[in-house]
């Protein structure tokens, strides 16, 4: 028995040796788990820029490169989006062989489970636009453009607080936050009225911009307070929403 014990010993090792030098020697990848397919993301985007930028005013997105005309006065047509995060948009041209190459132009990482957003491309610096990125992204929940007529949301995405003066009302817009104003019976009344808008620096107010604005019932203005990377200084641009008409008054209102 003594002697049968080495030969056992070798026939319950050979399948080890085997299995051992299989481990080592076979082609990689062959046992690797198939790559998961990266999550994607799924909204609906409206579209602006704050500036035009010369051969730019038409980029593209998703895999499919499908097409943005990007207008500057107005929101663009409601666009869907499939894909992975970050969204990159992109620019178009011709490569030396005539053959047409698409380049990244901007990217936003947009907020997860928003539905529905508002992108606002605002251009970038000399400086930043030697790296490809021609847009900086500002992203804004649909939502929040949702509000009464004759109303503005300002939205500060800045790191300084922003106070408005609005008739005799007054709101804040504290930094990297978003305020709503609505008109109250008088400032409505009044029609146009004079704003004065101050922003707060190392203690002190100081006014930032001083004119008049219409109160009309019959739309909402979305106010972005922000650094202008060319100006080097806070900016104020207001998108204007037409509403629906008002419904009229009940009768018994009138009367009174």
């Amino acid at each position: 028995m003594a002697q049968a014990q080495p030969a056992v010993r070798k026939i319950l090792f050979r399948p080890f040796l085997a299995g051992f030098l299989l481990a080592i020697f076979q082609p990689a990848g062959l046992f690797a788990q198939p790559k998961e397919e990266e999550p994607k993301q799924k909204f609906t985007f409206k579209a602006i820029a704050f500036a035009r930028v010369p051969g730019l005013e038409e980029i593209y997105f998703g895999e499919e490169r499908e097409t943005l005309r990007l207008p500057s006065r107005n929101f663009s047509q409601p666009l869907d989006y499939e894909g992975t995060s970050p969204t990159i948009f992109y620019g178009k041209k011709k490569d030396e062989e005539g053959n047409e190459i698409y380049y990244p132009v901007a990217t936003v990482e947009v907020t997860e489970g928003l539905k529905e957003v508002i992108l606002v491309f605002l251009s970038t610096s000399r400086k930043v636009a030697l790296t490809g990125r021609r847009f900086q992204i500002l992203q804004l929940d649909a939502d929040k453009a949702r509000f009464p007529g004759g109303g503005r949301h300002f939205v500060n995405l800045t790191t300084t607080d922003v106070g408005v003066t609005i008739g005799e009302q007054k709101i804040l817009a504290r930094a990297q936050s978003s305020v709503t104003f609505v008109p109250d019976a008088k400032t409505a009344e009044a029609g146009r009225v004079p704003v004065q808008v101050h922003f707060r620096r190392e203690g002190t107010w100081r006014l930032l911009s001083s004119t008049r604005w219409t109160m009309d019932s019959r739309v909402n203005t979305l106010v972005f307070i922000f650094e202008d990377p060319i100006r080097k200084r806070i900016s104020l641009r207001g998108i204007t929403n037409r509403l629906s008409a008002p419904p009229p008054l009940p009768e018994e209102s009138e009367e009174e």
